[in-house]
């Protein structure tokens, strides 16, 4: 058994488990001499997102004037989704992707060499193995999360270029087209009554099949300097950022779901409670740094911008529901994946106490019977201590495996996750309790 536990860990060592080897953006940042995970690395890779980012943003609105000297909305720096997006989730993804990295690696070592995956099924885990690299591999889904990205980032700039509300994005006179350009649908305009500038000639070509006549009848915002770049640089490249990560959890939700459908050796009596798959739960704790990450760039700055600025109440629903929708399902979601060990595991637990109440019984049967004879005797010297600590282990034994759990995830990880999502709403708390002076001003920095 031992020999063919160590084949079975060589043969699947042949194509190790991972879920960012070797993609798409491992392969950029490795030609850019920042492919590894070593701290100077994520440092390097940080600054350079952040400053494709955050600081030519930064310095376009310092060019348009729309800095300090602007009311909320218009002010860039007043934007707490460019903080959250730029400067604090995409260093946190970056952590997250060297954590969940090297955790998942070792859950999925840790299937092979504890013994969990039958040695029978080890060309299948090898399968596995293979077929994730191929997806990992593929350029199709990160181009598919590139073009998913500028959709996702044109559906929520265009309608502020038609809400009539000026923003650092959007503002400013009434324009059209020229005389001689036609929308896609064949209509053509009338004179313009104001000169296309160059701003407004890149949002032609940017929108593409947004470059209607309607579109620009009804708005009166061209886009600012810092709101195209925003449209065509930043904002597809943070949502790209969390496309990705959407991928990469679905290929790890699709690993567990090919594990857990292979024959597992799980055994109730294991000390972690879980019949030996224990490692899950820290994996799978891991993911907190994801829910962390997507909380402080999108979740928590736009219900802050929406307490702060528009004047809503925590009473409102699209604000605590909100909260609370992130706060219980985030948790959930990333604890679902496992309840598909649950039927093995299961399974493993009703077994084992099938037998062990077997057995029981005829060690409690043999031990009542030799101690109702030497009190009816009186010879008390004929009961051993191996007899009542084997008694008292078998008592042990029973109860552990009544506590073994049937999902590998225990209290102390699933509260992580809950504190993870919990995190990001920090700054939230000035609008729902009333907090200490100090703490209030600490807060206020913090969300300056």
């Amino acid at each position: 058994m031992a020999y063919l536990q160590s084949a079975h860990a060589e043969l699947s060592e042949s194509i190790p488990f991972s879920l960012f080897e070797g993609d798409f953006l491992t392969r950029v940042f490795q030609r850019l001499g920042m492919g590894s995970y070593r701290t100077i690395d994520l440092v390097k890779r940080s600054l350079l997102l952040i400053s494709i980012t955050w600081v030519p943003l930064a310095i376009l609105a310092v060019a348009a004037e729309l800095h300090w000297i602007q009311p909320p909305g218009q002010n860039f720096f007043m934007d707490f989704a460019a903080y959250g997006q730029m400067l604090l989730s995409l260093p946190i993804f970056l952590i997250a992707e060297r954590v969940i990295d090297r955790q998942t690696r070792e859950a999925s070592r840790c299937f092979i060499t504890a013994g969990v995956v039958e040695a029978e099924d080890a060309a299948r885990s090898v399968r596995i193995n293979q077929r994730l690299k191929q997806l990992r591999h593929s350029i199709w889904p990160d181009l598919g999360c590139i073009a998913l990205g500028y959709v996702l980032t044109a559906s929520w700039m265009v309608p502020e270029m038609l809400n009539d509300r000026d923003t650092w994005h959007a503002m400013g006179p009434i324009f059209h087209l020229p005389p001689s350009t036609c929308d896609n649908l064949g209509n053509c305009i009338q004179e313009p009554s104001a000169p296309l500038t160059w701003s407004m000639w890149l949002q032609v070509i940017a929108l593409g099949p947004f470059t209607t006549y309607e579109v620009f009848r009804e708005s009166p915002q061209p886009l600012t300097w810092p709101g195209l770049y925003e449209f065509l640089i930043a904002g597809p490249l943070t949502t790209y950022w969390w496309l990705r990560w959407v991928v990469k959890i679905g290929f790890w939700i699709w690993y567990l779901y090919q594990i857990s459908n292979l024959r597992l050796n799980l055994v109730a009596s294991h000390p972690d409670k879980t019949g030996g798959i224990g490692f899950l739960s820290d994996a799978q704790t891991k993911f907190g740094l994801v829910i962390l990450a997507f909380g402080v760039s999108f979740v928590a700055p736009t219900l802050l911008y929406k307490l702060k600025f528009e004047g809503a109440t925590i009473a409102v629903w699209a604000v605590w529901g909100s909260a609370a929708g992130f706060v219980v399902g985030a948790p959930f979601f990333f604890t679902s994946p496992l309840f598909m060990f649950t039927r093995q595991l299961y399974h493993a637990k009703t077994h084992a106490l099938e037998i062990l109440q077997e057995r029981s019984m005829e060690r409690a049967k043999a031990f009542e019977e030799k101690w109702l004879n030497a009190c009816s005797s009186g010879k008390y010297e004929v009961m051993s201590g191996n007899d009542l600590s084997g008694l008292d282990a078998l008592n042990r034994v029973y109860d552990h495996i009544h506590k073994m759990r049937v999902v590998p995830l225990d209290l102390r990880s699933f509260s992580e996750l809950v504190w993870s999502a919990l995190g990001p709403m920090i700054p939230l708390l000035p609008y729902v309790i009333d907090l200490p002076e100090p703490v209030l001003k600490a807060i206020e920095k913090l969300v300056r």
